[in-house]
């Protein structure tokens, strides 16, 4: 009964005193909620913008790509590739070694235009080629350095019975220079360079080489 009650609790303290004197319930906690609405709201923004940059990424690709190696004068290129019997990838792969496109490139040896053609190695070609009114600024324009470059590049897969290797140390070093290497077994093994003593001209065929492969890919040249 409620005298049993009464009896349990502290003295002078009645039911009624002990209820009063209680404080009301907490409301149920409603932040961890919060906290979990928060933490799948982030989890969903940061798939979209995941997603988002995605998609920047496959439609920028190929933007990027081009502006790591750029194509122009792409008509003369093929045009002059297909006079001389030569890749078209190969002449973008020279020319994006040695001049990244750049018409008015001159080099700290003097080495002109797209193809960077030495002013003696330019006069000389003019000559075998018989261009007619021929002069050193000549080099700068576009057209003029790729159907010389070309007609030089041919030249040197001929001298060098069409090996790219030798012909890319040659374009670098000079073809004397790779004949020499040619007739030293400490450079040379059956009729290719297997050491290249030029640090310059080692990374010079490497970078044609590889951006060539990337043109290859990046393109279509017909």
């Amino acid at each position: 009964g409620a005298g049993a009650i009464c009896r349990q609790l502290p003295e002078g303290e009645t039911m009624s005193n002990q209820t009063a004197g209680q404080k009301r319930p907490p409301r149920r906690a409603t932040r961890p909620v919060q906290k979990q609405k928060k933490g799948w709201m982030l989890w969903v923004s940061l798939g979209i913008a995941l997603l988002v940059l995605a998609a920047v990424a496959m439609i920028g690709y190929p933007y990027v790509k081009k502006m790591a190696y750029p194509l122009e004068h792409e008509s003369e290129i093929i045009k002059y590739a297909k006079m001389n019997d030569l890749d078209p990838y190969l002449v973008c792969g020279v020319i994006h070694t040695e001049s990244k496109f750049d018409a008015e490139a001159v080099s700290k040896v003097g080495a002109v235009g797209l193809m960077q053609i030495m002013p003696d190695t330019g006069s000389w070609i003019a000559k075998k080629m018989g261009l007619e009114g021929y002069s050193e600024e000549k080099l700068k324009d576009p057209e003029t350095n790729i159907r010389m470059g070309c007609w030089y590049l041919k030249y040197l897969l001929d001298r060098f019975d069409g090996n790219l290797i030798n012909t890319m140390a040659a374009y670098n070093a000079g073809p004397n220079r790779v004949s020499q290497w040619l007739k030293d077994p400490q450079y040379s093994q059956n009729g290719q360079l297997s050491e290249i003593p030029y640090e310059e001209t080692k990374n010079y065929v490497k970078k044609v080489q590889s951006a060539k492969e990337k043109y290859e890919t990046y393109y279509t040249l017909q």
